[in-house]
């Protein structure tokens, strides 16, 4: 005969068993607070057809079973400790399954600094310990598979507040346990390991402590392979569908994402590009290199900021520093006190690198930006002003 045992120091009170709501744990990263996953547990077992027995040290052990009582209308199957009947039916925990109830014997050893084993022989109580026996043939069906509730493979990466492990998973799991359902599967396994709020059935209460967690350990990454494989991932999975906006990636990322976007990789998530682009505008003098001129660019150069200065953009005021690449269709852009023009703007033409150098001059002297209405009218009077002087009067 096989029994699972789950053993931890300490002596269980007895009211841990009868009196809903109330839970009180030494452990500072106790995972349940509750006070019902263990009842929960104890009725499902029982609906189920197994046993569970329960020894608070060397006294008189806790042996559950089941009395049909009468209450109102209805029959019930009420929960019994040592032949008294308790509080409570095997319809508590209506919709669990019996893999959370082995999830919550496992996570309540854990939070004790317990352990889980699988053993031939009953094993006898021990002073100091609180040890629970559980037998029958579906709960031994989920200790076998147990790996996929309880994650037990060693990660790939660790992040703050997140791990990612290797395979793909249709769940997310929240220090070490089975805690989130993904309407997509992910390619990669990822364990929670910052604080969340829970559902009483130990689920993750909010998408976005999920997602938040996920997308800050995929752009703060180390790993250039993992960061690919995300961000590249197939249409139908989590990672696909993510939203990268809002973070704030370390480099690793940003030359991932850059180098696929210079392949111009179809499977490249757009969030993950757009997110890049914008937070290179923050490191630019780190993640673009100033190329050196030929002599024809750099007579175009010239000849584009000689024409600016006739217009009254004295652009030169500025350090110009042209670019390999900017970003997929970036001509120019304007940061840190510094102009920089992409390597394209130089082969559209002197024409396009004229207007190119006015627009991130006037966003550098007169802080106006693309697509407002300040801008547009900074312009329109800019346009008045040349007629004016090609006119020889003023309006």
């Amino acid at each position: 005969m096989s029994y699972i045992v789950f053993k931890n120091k300490g002596v269980m009170d007895r009211q841990a068993v009868t009196t809903f709501g109330a839970s009180s744990k030494e452990n500072e990263g106790a995972i349940g607070f509750f006070g019902t996953g263990l009842k929960y547990a104890i009725a499902i077992l029982l609906r189920e057809g197994c046993t569970i027995s329960i020894y608070a040290g060397k006294s008189q052990p806790m042996e559950f079973g089941v009395k049909s009582g009468r209450f109102r209308v209805d029959t019930f199957d009420f929960v019994t400790l040592n032949g008294r009947k308790l509080g409570f039916t095997t319809e508590v925990g209506k919709t669990w399954e019996m893999w959370q109830a082995f999830r919550e014997l496992w996570c309540n050893a854990m939070d004790e600094n317990g352990e889980a084993f699988l053993t031939g022989t009953r094993p006898e109580p021990e002073a100091g310990y609180t040890t629970i026996i559980v037998h029958g043939e579906a709960f031994l069906d989920v200790w076998a598979e147990r790996s996929k509730y309880i994650l037990s493979s060693q990660p790939l990466e660790v992040r703050e507040g997140v791990e990612i492990h290797p395979g793909m998973s249709d769940v997310v799991f929240y220090r070490g346990m089975r805690a989130y359902r993904l309407d997509q599967p992910s390619v990669y396994t990822y364990n929670i390991t910052r604080k969340c709020d829970l559902t009483e059935d130990r689920t993750i209460k909010h998408w976005w402590d999920v997602n938040q967690a996920i997308r800050a350990g995929l752009t703060h990454a180390e790993s250039e392979s993992i960061i690919r494989t995300a961000v590249t991932a197939s249409k139908g999975t989590f990672e696909a569908a993510m939203d990268f906006g809002g973070s704030t990636p370390d480099k690793p990322f940003l030359k991932v994402v850059a180098e696929l976007t210079r392949e111009f990789n179809g499977d490249l998530n757009e969030t993950a590009r757009k997110s890049a682009l914008f937070w290179n505008m923050d490191q630019l003098h780190e993640t673009t290199a100033k190329m050196k001129l030929n002599e024809v660019d750099q007579a175009r150069l010239d000849k584009a900021c000689d024409f600016c200065e006739g217009m009254g953009f004295n652009v030169r005021e500025y350090p110009i520093i042209v670019s390999e690449y900017l970003g997929e269709e970036v001509l120019g852009r304007a940061h840190d006190g510094r102009i920089y023009i992409s390597k394209r703007t130089l082969m559209m033409g002197t024409k396009m690198l004229v207007g190119t150098l006015m627009e991130e001059f006037i966003h550098l002297r007169h802080k106006l930006y693309d697509e407002t209405r300040t801008m547009q009218n900074f312009l329109i009077d800019t346009i008045v002003s040349l007629a004016e002087r090609v006119n020889g009067e003023p309006l």
